[in-house]
């Protein structure tokens, strides 16, 4: 008996203690399984206690009898004292209930949603674009330093562009547009700098930034990337350091290029695409350990769905976009099939239309179509919208984080916009000189960054053509008294602008 009753003090002087200190607790916990769970805490205690710790007294303050009090007198007084302690713990202790937001329908909102309940609604292409800006790479018929794309991201600080023969470049958004609003049409243009060069290992595959990314948080600040005869790299955006590597092998032990790469939403997996396989990384893990789903065909592209986030969406050289259930054997084969492209498929992306709705976009090379799927009903695209690629090269379309807009490059150096509410022709941007391989959308500003440049097929023995860099500046080249006159113009533009989008003051 007295055991018991000294563990039930025991326990009452934790909780007051506890309820005296700064303790934290983690919000969230992940389970094993990837749920979330909250923190459990039980303790048992007398109703005494918790009239005792409601009173606000210290765990070790005593009571000084009076011996002129009668016994009856003092009990009556501390219960008083008791019910007015409680009365106005109860005035100051708030409900939890009480601390639910409520939306305009009455439904509670989410907690991880409440933060951005008075988030201003970001507005795109309110106007015309103002050019903010631009950094450029020379390029010669020996050396041509093309961009291969942009990407934002998550947080909307930092900008990634590979560039051929030049390895991948990390670029901060200039600071003035941090907290801006509008811009001026007449702002000075900004002189884009490299924060992080990873010199050149080989040709770019494919880069990804990680899904919880960002710049106030250095051990989130990273990003994957996949080279020609190199295992995939995670590279720090602070210092462009090598952090840790994820080796795919073949069958006779060699070290396998990915061609594709795609993070789970969570963060917490690496999806890569091979030749014949799709390798599942654990985040956490380095290394050659992982996961191997066997598939028939190369896998080109991976895109997911926050609705399944158990499947994957991939798209292959030959034309195809197959979805497939990681839960389920690789003999069972994809989910479904689709056609419609009449090249190789080069990028997926699903869009966010509302609760229930599952909407993809695809693009492949010498296509001049993206595709808008709606995957609960697939037979055939919802949508065609046409653009002009020419080549085999990645051409790039991006969404806003709304799904409102699309915008996408093409060949002929113009961005592509289509209003997605309506479905209308698209406004045609002519913002460059020479192909327009990259485009992606800031998801925190009304900022549009893109990127040009293609591999241009010369003849490097005719010294008598006309060279265009970057547009602005052409140079003829002195030409020999034997070869002919006849001269070609080339023109390269390999540079990487950004705009604002938004609105102008």
């Amino acid at each position: 008996m007295d055991e018991s009753a000294n563990l039930s003090t025991s326990m009452g002087d934790v909780e007051a203690s506890m309820l005296n200190q700064n303790v934290s607790f983690s919000s969230t916990m992940v389970t094993s399984n990837g749920d979330l769970s909250l923190p459990k805490l039980s303790v048992t205690l007398s109703e005494a206690e918790i009239l005792k710790l409601r009173s606000g007294r210290p765990k070790n303050a005593v009571e000084s009898p009076d011996a002129s009090v009668p016994m009856e007198t003092s009990l009556a007084a501390e219960s008083a004292q008791d019910d007015a302690d409680e009365k106005e713990e109860s005035v100051r202790v708030v409900d939890i209930e009480d601390t639910l937001e409520l939306t305009s329908n009455g439904n509670e909102v989410e907690p991880e949603d409440q933060g951005f309940a008075n988030a201003p609604v970001l507005k795109y292409f309110q106007g015309a674009l103002v050019e903010v800006g631009r950094r450029c790479w020379t390029s010669s018929t020996e050396a041509q330093h093309y961009t291969k794309g942009c990407y934002w991201s998550p947080d909307g600080t930092c900008l990634l562009v590979p560039v051929h023969l030049d390895g991948m470049h990390v670029i901060e958004l200039p600071s003035d547009l941090y907290c801006a609003d509008t811009v001026q049409p007449e702002r000075s243009l900004s002189k884009l700098e490299s924060e992080v060069h990873v010199p050149e290992g080989g040709t770019v595959y494919d880069c990804v930034w990680y899904p919880h990314m960002n710049s106030l948080q250095p051990e989130t600040c990273l990003w994957l990337a996949t080279r020609q005869h190199e295992p995939i790299h995670m590279w720090d955006a602070f210092d462009g350091s090598l952090r840790c590597s994820y080796s795919g092998y073949d069958a006779v032990d060699e070290v396998m290029a990915a061609i594709s790469l795609a993070f789970s939403h969570d963060g917490e997996q690496i999806y890569a695409g091979y030749k014949r396989c799709i390798k599942i990384f654990d985040t956490s893990r380095p290394g050659r350990v992982c996961d191997d789903y066997p598939v028939k065909f190369a896998i080109s592209c991976i895109a997911q769905t926050t609705t399944h986030p158990h499947t994957l969406t991939c798209g292959n050289w030959h034309g195809y976009i197959q979805h497939f259930d990681l839960r389920c054997s690789h003999k069972q084969g994809p989910l479904f099939t689709l056609g419609g492209h009449e090249g190789g498929i080069t990028q997926l992306r699903y869009g966010e239309f509302g609760t229930g709705e599952w909407h993809l976009f695809s693009g492949a090379r010498k296509c001049d179509k993206i595709l808008h799927w709606d995957m609960r009903n697939y037979k055939q695209p919802l949508v065609e919208l046409q653009r002009h690629v020419d080549t085999n090269q990645r051409i790039q379309f991006d969404l806003t984080s709304d799904s409102h807009w699309l915008a996408s490059g093409d060949t002929r150096g113009s961005v592509n916009v289509w209003d997605l509410k309506r479905y209308g022709d698209p406004s045609v941007l002519p913002l460059h000189s020479d192909c327009c391989n990259g485009v992606s959308i800031n998801p925190a500003m009304p900022i549009l960054a893109t990127s040009s440049g293609q591999f241009h097929f010369t003849d490097q023995s005719d010294q008598g053509d006309n060279v265009t860099l970057n547009g602005t500046e052409t140079t003829e080249l002195p030409a020999p008294a034997d070869v002919n006159q006849n001269q070609q113009e080339v023109i390269y533009e390999n540079a990487v602008v950004m705009w604002w989008c938004g609105q102008t003051g």
